[in-house]
């Protein structure tokens, strides 16, 4: 019966597609491409949506502490100095004019946020600056992400998951003791706070998490693929997708908001927070954008079509057998 196994293989080859069709390829999908020999590996993205433009920075030790605005289209437009040396820059932020730089001591373990408040025009050269020291209650962990919230919240979350949050209002003199609050998965790479969505968004190994900033419950999530080794992420300016730094690279890839999966039900954070982050959205970030439509042709969908088109074919094949 060569007509038979003629309809067979095309059966298995249209099944085969409808498959493979429900697997999205976000590595392909590149936003920006960092090109600076200054920049080799960056680490932390920050989104600043007064400048319009974002923050990276060199995770190299230095005598001083650079921090490089880049555009749209992946040129840098400014870089920023201040004279103090670092063991390498951990994370970066942003909020209301203020960039945030979140390094390690060349002098000990301690952990020491840098802070310059920005005019109007962003422009190179070097600013003054001012420091908080944080103290981490536990050791042998390593920050990878600050979460910049409204009226100063600081956290720092480690590579282990773990998140530490800053007092409300911390001294620029002295230490301030970091207090754990949360942990979360492991492997946390970056993160910031998103004022549209009220959200704060990680950065692991296998993809982003959303959770809520006061419980730290995940409220939905979005698999990338461990291929690429991700050190930081931010919202892009459009407000349309999270930006996902590769570390390793300049290549910064783009992922639709969209494309995240809401949790069946959030799951609470292994250890409570003590108080409450503000949830109310940054002034100075205006709201995003409506998102694209839905996806006709989702993951269900292109599941019921592919179940559809094998019933249809199988009864066929069994008519044409029985001619």
């Amino acid at each position: 019966m060569p007509a038979l196994r003629r309809a067979a293989r095309l059966l298995s080859a249209l099944f085969l597609l409808c498959v493979l069709g429900v697997q999205p390829a976000f590595g392909d999908a590149s936003s920006l491409t960092i090109s600076d020999a200054r920049i080799k590996a960056p680490v932390g993205l920050a989104t600043d949506q007064d400048h319009h433009l974002y923050w990276t920075a060199p995770s190299t030790p230095d005598k001083q502490t650079s921090v490089f605005a880049i555009g749209s289209d992946g040129r840098v437009l400014a870089v920023l100095t201040y004279p103090q040396s670092t063991a390498g820059v951990l994370a970066v932020g942003y909020d209301t004019k203020t960039l945030y730089v979140l390094d390690r001591s060349t002098t000990g373990s301690t952990l020491r946020l840098s802070y310059l408040t920005l005019s109007s025009l962003v422009v190179s050269g070097s600013l003054p600056y001012q420091v908080y020291t944080f103290l981490l209650p536990e050791s042998g962990q390593t920050a990878a992400a600050l979460i910049v919230a409204p009226h100063s919240q600081f956290s720092v979350v480690s590579t282990s998951g773990r998140v530490y949050r800053a007092p409300a209002k911390p001294s620029l003199s002295g230490s301030n003791k970091l207090t754990k609050v949360a942990t979360l998965s492991a492997g946390v790479t970056g993160g910031y706070y998103d004022p549209t969505r009220v959200a704060v968004v990680l950065r692991t190994a296998e993809g982003v998490l959303v959770t809520d900033p006061t419980s730290l419950a995940t409220r939905s999530s979005l698999p990338v693929g461990a291929a690429a080794d991700g050190r930081g992420i931010t919202g892009s300016l459009d407000g349309q997708s999270y930006l996902l730094g590769q570390g390793t690279g300049t290549t910064v890839i783009s992922v639709p908001l969209s494309a995240a999966s809401p949790s069946a039900s959030a799951s609470s954070p292994a250890s409570p927070s003590p108080s409450a982050t503000p949830a109310d959205a940054v002034a100075a970030t205006p709201a995003a954008k409506p998102g694209p439509p839905a996806d006709l042709f989702g993951n269900g969908t292109r599941w019921a079509l592919a179940g559809a088109l094998v019933l249809a074919l199988l009864a066929g094949l069994v008519a044409a057998a029985r001619r």
